[in-house]
């Protein structure tokens, strides 16, 4: 295997498995073709329409749930951040703030809670209807779904009591809880993709073979 398939295959791995099985050999021979003589990448162009492509075929609810777990994670790090300084206590809408905090990276965390708590609700319904929940077949991955909902509250509520318990200490250390914490967003992440990872519906399916590369 050249460089240049090897590379092109790193970027087709942002299209789901189903998708893959169907289009992988099909998108890796036009963009070999497509590439001039000895390129060991494929151009910017090119793996802009790669990305592109593989965000539509994931749609819209995969991109709100990534955008979900990533503002969590960063609220998890944000904790854990906090939790090292010492003399770190509660601020502005209940967050919690080390002493001399930026009041730039305050603005961005109070943005980043408000933005996690509104996406919520749309989100975890937003799956129900992705996965076609008032279909009985389908029960048992909406009921995954709603269960990494329900792992990403707890997951945000375990940070801030983690917080609250050493607020104003001399703490400045990191523990293995707050690692751990920050490393479940990244398996919850992981686990909302699986979940999505089946074409809606035939006719999606049948669109999603139309994405090509331009």
């Amino acid at each position: 295997m050249s460089a240049l398939q090897r590379h092109c295959g790193w970027l087709l791995r942002a299209y789901p498995a189903w998708y893959r099985r169907d289009r992988a050999g099909e998108m890796l021979g036009t963009l070999l073709e497509a590439s001039p003589p000895g390129a060991r990448w494929p151009s910017f162009g090119e793996a802009r329409a790669l990305v592109i492509g593989a965000l539509r075929v994931r749609g819209r609810t995969w991109l709100l749930s990534m955008l979900w777990v990533v503002i969590g994670a960063g609220g998890a790090i944000y904790a854990t951040v906090t939790i090292t300084h010492i003399g770190y206590g509660e601020g502005f809408r209940w967050m919690f703030q080390w002493p001399e905090e930026p009041q730039v990276i305050i603005d961005v965390a109070v943005i980043a809670e408000v933005a996690w708590l509104l996406l919520s609700v749309p989100l975890l319904v937003a799956g129900f209807v992705r996965l076609r929940g008032w279909r009985r077949r389908n029960w048992l991955r909406v009921a995954g779904w709603a269960g990494s909902w329900v792992a990403g509250l707890a997951l945000m509520s375990q940070a801030a009591e983690r917080a609250a318990a050493g607020e104003g200490g001399t703490r400045g250390v990191l523990s293995v809880g707050e690692m751990a914490i920050c490393a479940a967003w990244l398996v919850l992440g992981g686990a909302m993709t699986w979940i999505l990872s089946s074409p809606q519906t035939q006719a999606d399916s049948s669109s999603a073979s139309k994405v090509a590369i331009r």
